[in-house]
Formats: C-alpha cells, structure tokens, sequence
C-alpha cells in the first residue's frame, strides 16, 4: 500500500485523531503517515469540537472510545450531525462496549488496538476510499 501511494502520488489525506493518551495519539499519527495521511492529534474534546466547527473537513476521524469524561458518544454524534458522510474508526481496547448506534452505522469501522497495525492501516483505507463526506444542512427556518 505505502509503495503504491508513493508511486501514483495519491493525495494525502487529512486525519484527525482524538486521543487522550499521548503515547497512543502519536502512535496513530505514524500509522497514519505510514499510509500517507497527514494526522492532527485532538488531545482534548474541545479542542476537536472547534475544529470540527471551523476547519476544512478531514478525509477520516479516529476516535478512541475510552475518553476521559466519556465523552466519545457524544464526539461521534457532533462529528455525524456535521458530517453525515465523514468515516469514523473507533481505536479502541474495548470495542464489545460501543453502542449499536456506533456498531451499526454504515460509515464507522471498530478496529481493535490488540489487532496490531495493520487492521487500523486497512480501516484507514477503507475510509479514503469513501465518498467525499457531505456537509449537514443547517435546519430550515420557520
């Protein structure tokens, strides 16, 4: 896969990684600058909420779901309410926890941390090979 993008010159894709152990939020950003994804660590919820707010839109975001404070479902949420179509991967040393509304979505894969690197080097591509995510729509006005 790396050889491949490296001869065709694949565009490089922008993943933003919300991680709050920073040993692992930096090993997911060399796996994904493995594949030739350009990663941004979101170290806190916050901080990713603003930028899901105001910045241009990644090709995939990889989510951890033992964040402090619990607060993962309701990233998930914010990042599906924004962009309906954007891939989700869960990273996650308990993925039998997640809820159906997280297991069940078409555009989100689980890949489990003890499965090494390369299951979440494959969901990596599975998500560029996505289509392009659609902005929500702001609701109507009465």
């Amino acid at each position: 896969m790396r050889a491949l993008e490296k001869e065709s010159g694949a565009r490089r894709h922008p993943v933003w990684i919300v991680e709050d152990e920073l040993n692992v939020g930096q090993l997911a950003a060399e796996i994904c600058e493995s594949v030739g994804a350009v990663p941004t660590i979101f170290r806190a919820p916050l901080a990713f909420l603003l930028a899901l707010r105001g910045s241009s839109m990644p090709s995939a975001v990889i989510l951890d779901w033992r964040l402090t404070n619990e607060l993962s479902s309701g990233l998930f949420l914010a990042t599906r309410h924004r962009y309906r179509g954007m891939p989700v991967i869960y990273w996650t040393n308990s993925p039998e926890g997640l809820p159906a509304v997280v297991r069940e979505d078409e555009l989100t894969r689980v890949v489990d941390k003890q499965g090494g690197i390369v299951p979440l080097e494959q969901a990596l591509a599975w998500a560029f090979e996505q289509r392009k995510p659609v902005r929500a729509q702001p609701p109507e006005s009465a």
